[in-house]
């Protein structure tokens, strides 16, 4: 370890606070939508493979204490979006119940919202809004996630719980049915789009 220095330490004597968020502001829905973003030019994004089974994949998402992740094939082509929500609710058993397999068979890409059912706002639309527009948008697309795309393609992420966070309030997305299926569980009691 010849090429590195250890650095000089102090003592802690006296009183010490801890520092407030390096943002001196407190953040609340007018403010800038950029302060909620996951940029992933600035922080790898949080990926899984497709083919994790779905408790590995919440094993995962637990430790490293985040909600979502973005799901990948083997050659790491963006494939969709998975959640906490997708890996613990009825959608689990929906899913081996239409494939005729166990719980434990299901993975990652079964449950996962696909790109396809996805949506994507430009980054340059982003960093001229407001958190209150981006929770907005989610709520009006029942979503959980937006994505950001910029020239170079798919450029980071917010979510409904990196808003709630940052805010410190509970945010509720109401899931929208999206099939007749759907609309009939739900008025028939059979289904809850929360899960």
């Amino acid at each position: 370890m010849g090429q590195y220095k250890a650095l000089k330490t102090v003592k802690l004597e006296g009183g010490f606070q801890l520092c407030d968020h390096f943002d001196s502001e407190p953040l609340n829905m007018d403010s800038s939508a950029i302060k909620v973003v996951t940029d992933f030019t600035r922080r790898q994004p949080q990926v899984i493979a497709k083919d994790v089974d779905i408790d590995h994949a919440l094993y995962m998402m637990k430790n490293g204490h985040v909600r979502s992740k973005l799901v990948v094939d083997e050659d790491d082509n963006f494939l969709g979006v998975v959640n906490c929500r997708d890996l613990t609710g009825r959608k689990v058993l929906s899913v081996a119940q239409r494939k005729q397999v166990s719980r434990e068979d299901v993975c990652v890409e079964d449950v996962m919202v696909s790109k396809e059912e996805l949506y994507a706002v430009p980054y340059e639309m982003v960093a001229k809004s407001t958190i209150g527009d981006v929770l907005e948008t989610l709520q009006s697309l029942g979503l959980q996630h937006v994505l950001l795309v910029g020239s170079e393609g798919l450029r980071g992420m917010i979510s409904a719980s990196d808003i709630a966070r940052a805010l410190h309030i509970p945010v509720s997305i109401l899931q929208k049915p999206t099939s007749f299926k759907e609309i009939f569980g739900v008025v028939s009691g059979k289904e809850d789009l929360a899960n």
